[in-house]
């Protein structure tokens, strides 16, 4: 599922950059990795598509994961 990088930046205004983002997800919680311009692509797993599938739920998984 494709995220804009844009928007989760704006829900977490102290993130730094979306490598981090990317980093920190895929080390943590989820699949992720680099799409073109702006966005990028998760793999959620069939469990946790309820909580994880939105924006705000990236942002409050990457928010959990940084500290943020």
């Amino acid at each position: 599922m494709k995220f804009s990088y844009l928007l989760i930046k704006k829900l977490l205004p102290k993130l730094k950059d979306k490598r981090e983002l990317i980093e920190a997800l895929t080390m943590h919680a989820f699949e992720a990795e680099d799409a073109l311009g702006n966005a990028f692509e998760v793999s959620l797993p069939p469990n946790r598509y309820s909580d994880a599938a939105s924006h705000w739920g990236i942002a409050r998984e990457a928010a959990a994961i940084l500290g943020l």
